[in-house]
């Protein structure tokens, strides 16, 4: 692939880091050319390269951030270029997280955000503007630094900037060309210090100094490690008091997913920076300190579920789900039927809840197969009427769309098909 100029990534090492999307529009910006572009030019040749441009095609512009591997692909692609190392770009991510943290909604922000105090500043200190890492997390809607709402529109003319059609400096509005590093009156001071989600910008700020990721279910054994610890010196009621005791039985268990929102809730109650929790490390007894004093803050807060649990009741209810006439369901969808938590289940009623983990288990595996067995089914019909309707040879990507339409199964399970077929 060509060789891209040298362009180093804003603020590594500090809490200010640049973000991967922006550091793209910052290349594509001293290449002379458009983000999209760019990209369609250093992924042509490689393996994968339009399955990757297809890919970000489909997302929007912010989603560069977020630990996927659309994300992991464009890393790989812009390091081999020789532009910058692939620790930095990936330290412009939120890749580091992927193992440690389960995927959900609300987590990465959709649109561009940024603060005109720190676009001035940094046209100050290095001539130009950039977009913060942090600016890309949903739960940060106040700069840290200057105490003021982040920004998602130009404020002389509206419009929300489309990185994707070019925007060759962050301090310009690529539409108006009006200034985006300006405080207007507008801007209002907020004092309020749980929008600015200090704990997150912290979060950054050891992602972009980290050199691996965060290990995998980490967070679950640090919170079994204490839980034992606890129930080994009969001062469980003193750490329920701090971390609630459904909490405390569901998240300790290894295979219990835990998100990025969870894990602030956790650490929060803890006293801990989330990235302690996140890798792990010896249990110890802490005093209970503010934490159990003041309230949880709002953006922390969970579904609050009233009443106590009937042990006996429960054992009941998920007895009847065991019935081979009834739906085979997750735990979690169980859990929300049932309005308790899967840590509570597991705690009251262990043997059953393993019973109906298996069950689902065995019931996805067989759905899996069932949609690979229909796949190639389908596959096979495919190519054995394709000349009845087309002259042309066979296009494996015309035979997909095809397909698609016809028969309604995911993609990357009739595209493996076909390719299996037509070896």
């Amino acid at each position: 692939m060509p060789a891209l100029l040298p362009l180093a990534l804003e603020g590594v090492g500090t809490r200010s880091i640049e973000a991967l999307p922006s550091y793209l529009c910052r290349l594509a910006a001293i290449h002379g050319t458009k983000l999209g572009e760019l990209l369609t030019h250093v992924a042509h040749g490689t393996d994968n390269g339009s399955r990757l441009l297809r890919g970000l095609h489909a997302q929007t512009y912010s989603a560069l951030v977020r630990p996927n591997t659309t994300t992991e692909a464009v890393v790989k692609l812009i390091a081999r270029g020789q532009a910058e190392s692939h620790q930095n770009l990936e330290r412009g991510t939120f890749l580091h997280l992927r193992q440690a943290l389960a995927r959900a909604q609300g987590t990465y922000s959709n649109q561009i955000r940024w603060c005109p105090g720190c676009f001035h500043e940094q046209l100050l200190d290095q001539g130009h503007a950039y977009l913060k890492l942090s600016w890309f997390l949903v739960a940060v809607s106040v700069c840290d630094i200057h105490r003021i709402a982040l920004r998602d529109c130009c404020p002389h003319c509206g419009h929300e900037p489309k990185p994707w059609r070019g925007w060759t400096s962050f301090e310009q509005c690529p539409h108006c060309d009006g200034r985006l590093d300006l405080i207007t009156s507008s801007d209002a001071k907020v004092l309020d210090p749980e929008p600015a989600a200090c704990d997150l910008v912290d979060l950054v700020g050891e992602l972009a100094c980290a050199t691996q990721p965060f290990p995998a279910g980490e967070a679950n054994r640090y919170i079994a490690h204490r839980f034992e610890e606890a129930w080994r010196q009969e001062r469980e009621q003193e750490l329920w008091k701090k971390l609630p005791r459904d909490e405390c039985l569901r998240y300790q268990v290894d295979d219990e997913p835990i998100t990025l929102a969870v894990a602030r809730r956790l650490a929060y109650r803890l006293e801990i920076p989330i990235a302690d929790l996140l890798r792990g490390g010896a249990p110890s007894n802490r005093t209970f300190g503010f934490a159990t004093a003041v309230p949880l803050p709002t953006s922390m807060r969970s579904a609050h579920r009233n009443g106590s649990i009937d042990s006996a009741v429960l054992v009941k209810q998920l007895r009847l789900l065991l019935d081979p006439a009834s739906e085979p369901l997750s735990l979690r969808k169980i859990a929300q039927r049932l309005n308790v938590s899967v840590g509570a289940m597991r705690y009251h009623a262990p043997l059953p809840v393993a019973k109906l983990a298996e069950r689902y288990k065995r019931h996805q595996r067989g759905v899996r197969l069932e949609k690979q067995s229909a796949a190639v089914r389908a596959v096979l019909d495919g190519i054995r009427k394709w000349h009845l309707n087309e002259a042309a040879p066979i296009a494996n990507k015309t035979l997909l769309k095809r397909l698609m339409k016809i028969t309604g199964l995911p993609k990357e399970v009739l595209r493996k098909a076909i390719k299996d077929c037509r070896r």
